[in-house]
């Protein structure tokens, strides 16, 4: 396994950010939860007044092209994906169409991977064919990152599956948890990704597109995320 990657984070371009903020502003993945509404829950479990819903970005066609080749542009440069990666691998399950583009604009072979083991059939974790004794190296693709820690799941699931992984693509990182970086460093992992809630608050500001007071809000909930679920007892 290649551990010579000592940094956890590969973030995109300013104007990748940017353009990529735009679309998930215009398309209404970006929410937020309403004075007196309950906050979201999020993968990792954590409580936020504020979700960002890349599935909902699969229904437009215009916008995910945009994000699928400003993300496909990245890799190329940040870590010559196409020389450098073998497969591309879709996290279940909103990781799964997001991977589905990218191999297909590399050409690449595509696998998805589940959080468990299904408990039938042939009690697959891994979906696809894989070659044996190869060890492969596999991209690890999802539509957003939080904390990391679903990453780990599947990272040890094709890891035992004898692949070679120490990169992972997500259009979107929320960037805003203090351990994120150090687990993902653990794992031997790169978070390569487009945007983060600075980028969508920096977008969202100049734009005017939502109340200076839910604008404020979450600037609180980012600036220190575990402050916030300590004063709003989650």
């Amino acid at each position: 396994m290649d551990q010579t990657q000592n940094s956890a984070r590969q973030p995109a371009e300013k104007s990748t950010a940017t353009h990529v903020a735009k679309v998930l502003l215009s398309t209404g993945c970006v929410m937020f939860a309403g004075y007196g509404e309950d906050p979201f829950t999020l993968t990792s479990g954590k409580k936020s007044p504020v979700y960002v819903d890349c599935r909902r970005l699969i229904s437009y066609p215009a916008e995910r092209a945009l994000v699928m080749r400003l993300g496909r542009l990245h890799l190329i440069k940040a870590l010559d994906i196409e020389n450098s990666i073998d497969y591309i691998a879709g996290g279940e399950t909103a990781g799964i169409p997001y991977a589905a583009w990218l191999a297909e604009a590399l050409h690449k072979p595509m696998i998805y991977v589940r959080k468990e083991a299904k408990g039938f059939g042939r009690m697959a974790q891994i979906e696809g064919y894989l070659p044996k004794g190869e060890e492969p190296r596999v991209l690890l693709v999802e539509d957003m990152a939080t904390d990391g820690g679903s990453k780990i799941v599947f990272t040890d699931a094709l890891r035992t599956a004898g692949t070679q992984i120490n990169h992972v693509f997500c259009p979107f990182y929320y960037d805003v948890f203090a351990h994120s970086e150090e687990l993902l460093q653990n794992a031997h992992l790169t978070l390569h990704y487009l945007a983060t809630w600075a980028d969508i608050l920096d977008v969202a500001e100049k734009q005017a597109l939502f109340p200076e007071e839910i604008l404020a809000s979450t600037r609180r909930f980012l600036d220190s995320p575990d402050d916030w679920q300590r004063e709003y007892g989650t």
